[in-house]
């Protein structure tokens, strides 16, 4: 297939779903021609591609299409990261005041971490900022997503991602990673103490979408010459009850 051919089909499933998301109901397939100007053809040829990826939903009942599930699922995401920002702020405030420590937002972005906000107690040069993106083998927030991943997910993990060894510390072996996921389930954290810089050690609290599943992580991180491992463990239980309320604010539920 040429690649202006390409462009054609994705310009006309583009302008597909344009119609059916600015509709205040379902179309019919007469509708949906007449707001296209596309022939009967090629828009029965868009309508079955874009059912096929989930993207439209057809009513036999009504004889009607509207969006899918799949885009439902997009836009729902897309609204979580974009509110996520606004709602974690008080909570990442909060937990600075209490703890002294600097508090981060992230997301699973591939197979590496994306920081979506940051509150700094203390500006540093280890210093994350919103936009930057990290390893998840050697950070906390990456553990917690590795641990709750699903199987096939976390196989093609390990197998295309290159675990580059930061310091001694870090763990570059699925094996040796993997044992420590039972403890992040029980306890509810992950940890990473040395593992990305030496003068770095952080925590990190799952946040839960609607479906059980992480949607973000909320971490406290420090320097290891400013406190000790211990101090930093025991700051966990305020950086999951953020997390926890963050969860709350976006209809999440921790899975049982």
């Amino acid at each position: 297939m040429s690649r202006s051919s390409e462009s054609s089909i994705v310009t006309k499933c583009a302008r597909v779903m344009d119609v059916l998301t600015h509709a205040k109901q379902p179309l019919a397939f007469s509708d949906i021609v007449a707001k296209t100007g596309f022939v009967k053809s090629s828009c029965h040829r868009i309508l079955a591609v874009l059912q096929g990826e989930g993207l439209v939903a057809y009513h036999k009942d009504k004889r009607s299409y509207a969006p899918g599930p799949r885009f439902h699922d997009w836009a729902r995401a897309g609204f979580h990261r974009v509110d996520l920002q606004q709602i974690a702020a008080d909570p990442m405030e909060e937990l600075l005041e209490s703890t002294r420590m600097n508090a981060a937002l992230s997301v699973l972005d591939g197979f590496s971490l994306l920081y979506l906000r940051t509150a700094d107690n203390v500006s540093m040069r280890y210093a994350a900022r919103a936009g930057d993106r990290a390893p998840l083998h050697c950070t906390a927030a990456g553990k917690v997503f590795l641990a709750h991943m699903p199987e096939p997910q976390l196989e093609e993990f390990f197998a295309t991602t290159d675990l580059e060894k930061s310091t001694e510390f870090t763990r570059t072996d699925a094996e040796t990673l993997t044992a420590d996921f039972p403890a992040i389930h029980e306890n509810g954290y992950a940890s990473a103490i040395k593992e990305e810089f030496l003068q770095v050690m952080g925590i990190a609290a799952p946040i839960w979408d609607e479906r059980g599943k992480v949607a973000a992580c909320l971490s406290l991180w420090t320097l290891t010459a400013d406190t000790d491992p211990v101090a930093l463990l025991e700051k966990a239980g305020r950086l999951k009850k953020a997390a926890a309320k963050v969860t709350r604010a976006i209809q999440g539920e921790a899975p049982d």
